[in-house]
């Protein structure tokens, strides 16, 4: 039951394809076309044969006739092929004329012929559509009915009978139906046939091929791993195996570019994270170099930086050697300085001493201390 529904639904999908339809069509419209052409001359040759079919059993009893009573002039003729009318196996004369050899009215029955002896001369058949129906009129002398021919002796009569064609008309027409409608029978088994056929060898590959390059678009739109692909079963030596092998070796190359391109984006982001950090460490120096400036560096800033086995983390290093050399020369200028003024300082107090002590009124002071009595000072 499922191998039934799944070759159903297989059958469904291929009458659906817009390359079957168009196979089907093509195919079935060619097929019909050349029928048609065959069945043209086919239909004219059974045309001939329904016609030559009232000939034959029309001159059998006008041979009769004219071999029963040699001797008949034109009316007698006419006489005895009015009889034929009313008899049973050929209903299908309606009228007829005799003609003298000079192509002279001799008499006529029933429905007249209009076939002439000028005409017939030429074509001693032919076939006349009228309002009451198609009319096959045929002419014979009297000389050579029975040769197929028409004779050129003066001393016969023309016998021209009238057939009734509607029945060969609707045998011919049925005729075509059954041809027509055989050729739509044959024309429709091969083409489910080649249906069939270019659905194994064509038609399904092209759909398998059509559903790996919607999978093969959606694992590259979503970076997945590489499937399994339903056409790598046909393994063919045709255009279409050439086909499938060039979509599986372009999905090939086209994955290994994607590779190479996700590993040269990955080092440029490598390159972009490495050249954003050393622009941040040279960042780091720039302010290690104002902070050096301020009095506010402190040399851990840039052991991050001193790490590095370039050419900044030599300049780290040395940035960081240089301002400890600065910053221990800067102490020992302070600390100089700073014994210097204490120096200054007691410099200049012994300065300011001696010339308190070398002034006039320091020794006058010294003078009148010496001279004065501690007693007396204590008295008063």
């Amino acid at each position: 039951m499922k191998a039934l529904s799944h070759q159903l639904k297989t059958t469904l999908r291929l009458f659906q394809s817009p390359l079957s339809q168009r196979i089907i069509a093509g195919m079935f419209v060619s097929l019909v076309v050349i029928e048609a052409i065959l069945l043209v001359p086919s239909v004219q040759r059974r045309r001939a044969e329904l016609l030559d079919q009232i000939e034959d059993v029309s001159i059998g009893k006008v041979r009769w006739i004219v071999t029963t009573y040699p001797t008949a002039d034109g009316e007698e003729l006419a006489a005895h092929l009015q009889q034929l009318q009313r008899d049973p196996m050929l209903q299908g004369i309606l009228g007829g004329t005799v003609y003298d050899a000079a192509g002279n009215l001799v008499a006529t029955f029933g429905e007249p012929p209009q076939l002439t002896t000028a005409n017939a001369r030429q074509d001693r058949r032919q076939l006349f559509t009228t309002a009451a129906g198609r009319r096959y009129d045929i002419a014979w002398t009297t000389a050579g009915i029975g040769e197929g021919m028409l004779s050129e002796l003066n001393d016969n009569h023309w016998i021209v009978l009238r057939h009734n064609a509607d029945a060969t008309q609707r045998a011919l027409m049925f005729y075509m139906l059954r041809i027509a409608g055989l050729v739509l029978l044959i024309a429709a088994f091969i083409t489910l046939v080649m249906l069939l056929l270019l659905s194994r060898l064509l038609i399904t590959p092209i759909l398998t091929l059509r559903q790996d390059l919607s999978l093969a678009g959606e694992t590259v739109a979503r970076d997945d791993s590489a499937p399994k692909f339903a056409s790598l079963r046909y393994r063919r030596r045709d255009e279409l195996g050439e086909v499938i092998a060039t979509f599986h070796q372009m999905y090939g190359q086209i994955c290994a570019e994607i590779g190479d391109r996700k590993r040269a984006e990955s080092t440029l982001r490598h390159h972009n994270r490495s050249m954003q950090q050393y622009i941040e460490q040279v960042d780091k120096v720039t302010a290690a170099a104002t902070a050096v400036d301020a009095g506010t560096f402190v040399p851990d800033q840039l052991d991050a930086v001193a790490q590095r086995n370039d050419e900044l983390g030599q300049l780290a290093r040395m940035f960081q050697h240089m301002a400890a050399s600065v910053e221990r020369r800067e102490t020992q200028l302070k600390q100089q300085l700073k014994e210097l003024t204490i120096e200054i300082d007691q410099g200049k107090l012994q300065k300011q001493v001696a010339q308190i002590t070398e002034s006039d009124y320091f020794q006058e002071l010294q003078s009148e201390l010496k001279h004065l009595q501690v007693d007396e000072f204590w008295q008063s």
